[in-house]
């Protein structure tokens, strides 16, 4: 019995170890649980971390992190989105102080620096949008990150295309590299947390501001369809992309960049010029121009004070236009009546544009395309600009046109010929209508009519001469013709000239452009030469009070003889050293005081007929100095402005999704 006892009590240990060994392996599996539950309790608590992947920041996701947070028991979630803005290449501040500016150039570097696709994924989408399959499907990724990669595409894309217009066009003495331009792209990195993130967004977001998504839009070949502040609705479309902006609760304007098909970077490319900031909100620089401020943070809501700025933006604006080089009342309102008519073969606007407007094309460059800043469409197809240079130099060549043989006439007979000679070998060129020999001709033309104009003894002249130009074509353009008048006779050879710019409607597509000149040539000048003479004059001989939009106070009426002492229009009225004096202008146009003279081939005329004659000159130098304006620059079909100018250099914070 001893032994069976013995047994038993061994039995009972045995079944005793069993049962704690049972024990210990469920307490540490609880235990495990109990830390694993712990475990996933803290690693949940970093919120937004899956967010942060690579298929939504691409390589933008490495700079994503967790840092522990003792005092709340938690992980918070960190990482890196750009801050996107637009700068010239030289530029060392950014909107982050005392941080690296990455810049977007198309290089390897820019690429690593700037963390968007390599050029072997880049390579690989750009042959997927060959074969027209877009990609539909990758909508989880941040559009911010496309919208780098597509800048990045856009530098090199069109790089590669100016080497080979080079190519195209031997020899090159200027070479045109990034370096060279005054309008980049760059960012900042900047470090963000989940934890500021509004509750409706779910994707990282990058930031810019409201001028500079503007511009971005514009470089990209993207054309606004939309613009309400009121709403916040925005929407631009063009060159393969749809780019739309909304109201985010807790956010502010969030703008989200799509593709929608295929985009070109090639001459299509806006010219990477500061001015681009200008011309997206409806300013244009113009050649009086003398300094500026880059950062565009000083007068957006001022008004032009003087001839440096025009404002082309919308109807009002370009009325207020009108009034600063001191328009009628009749010529402003045109603008603001909706049955008025602004267009010859094409709309006055860009005529402006082109007499006035600075030339922005850089030398050396195939780039042309600028932003549209006037509110109406620019369609080549009624109009052929070639024939209208050639229809120019035959004009100003014809001594029916009553011109002078001045010094500046023969030059712009010269200049015109010259340039009517090398359109001729451009249209046989490898590259028509972009032709390196085309575009430095262009640009010269207009550096000599430049000079010319701003060298002028008689700014009040210039002045009078652009004020009497429009105000003689907006009239004939509105002027009613006669009852049964059908313009038949324009559509012949064997016609009578134009009288009215009715007729041009009805004239065929060759003879459009001779009846245009003919019209500008015998009627317009003949107008303006009198006219802006007589005005001239009439200023010269009273007493002058600048306008309201005067910065400068008013004449006393003791302050010069030149003001005070009456002239008379008639040859010989006043000695010419009193008429060459400067006046006081109601209108500063550029400060440039050469000394006061009378030119050589003016000496022995009277003093009726030498302003004339010179006035005949201004006019002939800002006609041609608009038709190679218009040659040089270009504009897309379906860019129109929409009113914004308040907008300009705004740095209102806006959202990339």
């Amino acid at each position: 019995m001893d032994n069976d006892a013995r047994n038993n009590g061994g039995n009972n240990g045995d079944n005793d170890s069993v049962v704690n060994y049972v024990a210990l392996v469920v307490s540490l599996v609880a235990l495990l649980g109990t830390v694993a539950q712990v475990l996933q309790q803290y690693i949940a608590s970093a919120a937004g971390y899956s967010n942060c992947g690579e298929s939504v920041m691409g390589k933008w996701h490495e700079s994503k992190k967790r840092k522990f947070r003792p005092t709340e028991l938690r992980f918070e979630v960190q990482f890196e989105t750009p801050v996107i803005f637009v700068c010239p290449p030289g530029n060392g501040r950014g909107p982050i102080p005392n941080k690296g500016i990455d810049f977007v150039d198309g290089t390897e570097k820019s690429l690593r620096d700037t963390r968007a696709l390599l050029r072997s994924e880049e390579e690989a989408q750009q042959r997927s949008l060959l074969a027209n399959r877009v990609h539909t499907a990758d909508n989880e990724r941040a559009s911010w990150v496309t919208l780098l990669s597509q800048l990045q595409s856009m530098e090199r894309e069109s790089q590669e295309w100016q080497d080979q217009h080079y190519k195209n066009n031997p020899p090159q003495a200027q070479i045109v590299k990034w370096k060279n331009h005054t309008l980049a792209v760059a960012m900042q990195a900047k470090q963000r947390s989940w934890d500021t993130m509004p509750a409706g967004v779910k994707k990282p977001y990058a930031t810019t501001a409201m001028c500079h998504m503007i511009e971005i839009a514009a470089m990209m070949g993207i054309y606004w369809k939309e613009f309400d502040r009121t709403r916040d609705r925005y929407r631009g479309e063009g060159n393969g992309y749809i780019l739309t902006g909304t109201h985010v609760p807790d956010l502010g304007v969030t703008f989200t960049f799509q593709i929608c098909g295929k985009s070109r970077f090639q001459e299509n490319r806006l010219i990477p010029v500061d001015e681009i900031k200008e011309l997206c909100c409806g300013f244009v620089s113009t050649l009086f121009q003398e300094t500026k401020d880059r950062r565009r943070v000083e007068f957006p809501n001022e008004d032009p004070k003087d001839l440096s700025f025009l404002q082309l933006g919308s109807f009002d604006e370009i009325a207020e236009t009108m009034v600063l080089i001191e328009c009628n009342t009749d010529t402003a309102n045109y603008f603001r009546d909706d049955d008025a008519k602004h267009s010859h073969l094409f709309p006055v606007a860009f005529e402006l544009l082109g007499m006035l407007g600075k030339t922005l094309h850089i030398p050396g460059s195939g780039f042309r395309m600028l932003p549209n800043p006037t509110p109406y469409h620019w369609d080549k197809n009624f109009f052929n600009m070639r024939r209208l240079v050639k229809e120019y130099w035959k004009k100003i060549s014809d001594t029916d046109s009553d011109l002078p043989l001045d010094a500046q006439t023969q030059e712009l007979i010269e200049d015109a010929g010259n340039l009517v000679r090398i359109l001729d070998r451009d249209k046989r060129s490898k590259t028509p209508g972009n032709s390196m020999p085309l575009l430095n001709q262009l640009h010269e033309t207009l550096r000599k009519c430049d000079f010319f104009l701003k060298e002028q003894n008689q700014k009040d002249l210039v002045r009078m001469v652009i004020r009497e130009h429009f105000q003689e074509v907006l009239r004939l353009i509105n002027e009613r013709g006669d009852e049964g008048v059908d313009g038949r006779s324009l559509r012949t050879t064997d016609r009578q000239p134009a009288e009215r710019f009715d007729e041009l409607t009805a004239a065929s597509p060759e003879l459009r452009q001779e009846a245009f000149m003919e019209l500008y040539f015998f009627k317009v000048l003949r107008h303006v030469r009198e006219s802006a003479v007589k005005s001239y004059q009439r200023r010269k001989s009273t007493q002058y009070a600048p306008s309201m939009h005067s910065r400068e106070p008013s004449v006393d009426s003791t302050s010069g003889e030149a003001v005070s002492r009456p002239v008379s229009p008639g040859p010989g009225a006043a000695p010419p050293h009193l008429m060459m004096q400067e006046s006081e202008k109601s209108v500063p146009m550029v400060q440039i005081h050469p000394p006061d003279r009378v030119p050589q081939q003016f000496l022995g005329m009277d003093l009726t007929t030498q302003l004339e004659l010179q006035a005949a000159s201004i006019w002939c130098t800002l006609v041609l100095r608009m038709l190679c304006w218009l040659l040089l620059h270009d504009f897309h079909k379906k860019d129109v402005q929409i009113p914004k100018s308040d907008l300009r250099g705004s740095r209102l914070p806006v959202y990339i999704a």
